[in-house]
């Protein structure tokens, strides 16, 4: 692992809270008391099961990847 900085570990930090910060407030529509203390934010990580979190896999949209294979795939069969 690389020698980082406190400045780096810092920044990283404060950049992931307020995209957590930014979810709660604006897709949650949470605020004033019933939002966290900042600093838990700092841990963790985002991902629910919920329709905006899982739009793709909600509404059975393949990933690109998953595209690129099928293509393949299909390109083999038909040579």
């Amino acid at each position: 692992m690389k020698n980082r900085s406190k400045a780096y570990t810092r920044h990283q930090r404060e950049r992931i809270i307020q995209r957590k910060w930014a979810i709660l407030k604006d897709a949650l529509q949470r605020e004033g008391e019933s939002m966290p203390v900042r600093g838990t934010l700092s841990k963790g990580k985002v991902h629910c099961s919920c329709r905006m979190c899982c739009y793709e896999q909600y509404h059975g949209i393949p990933k690109s990847k998953h595209k690129a294979q099928w293509a393949a795939m299909q390109k083999e069969i038909d040579d």
